[in-house]
């Protein structure tokens, strides 16, 4: 009886264990992170913009099984860039614009390295250059399983 109490306890343990969500960071043929997937987890996307050439900082967390967009901080508009108030918040902070509150779910990401646009990815405290790892033009997906 006892081999069979521990033999579920065991069972149901690896279940919790393998069912832990995750989040892969990577391309089609090469991983670079795997991540435990948790509640609140930060994310922050740092990269400069193809056409303006500046800065562009995008923070997001992790939150039932998606990423959610919250801030985007950047210091010229354009393509691309979020302006209008339905998108949230904005402000100005010195030559920063900055959109708050945009709670904008996404279920993956799909980015791209590209000629000096210095992609780099935050995640649980540990920075990944991916310009650095990667040619102009891969594409690097971040998607939970």
């Amino acid at each position: 009886m006892k081999k069979i109490l521990l033999a579920i306890v065991a069972s149901i343990l690896l279940f919790v264990i393998t069912s832990t969500p995750k989040i892969f960071i990577g391309t089609e043929h090469e991983t670079v992170a795997v991540v435990d997937a948790r509640e609140g987890l930060p994310l922050t996307i740092d990269f400069v913009h193809s056409v303006q050439k500046t800065p562009v900082i995008e923070e997001m967390t992790f939150r039932n099984d998606e990423f959610v967009l919250h801030r985007t901080i950047y210091q010229s508009q354009g393509v691309g860039l979020p302006f209008d108030a339905a998108d949230g918040n904005f402000r100005r902070d010195g030559d920063r614009f900055i959109m708050d509150d945009m709670n904008r779910p996404l279920k993956n990401l799909e980015l791209r390295t590209g000629k000096g646009t210095r992609l780099t990815i935050t995640l649980d405290g540990k920075i990944y250059e991916l310009y650095k790892k990667f040619p102009l033009g891969t594409k690097i997906v971040v998607k939970t399983f």
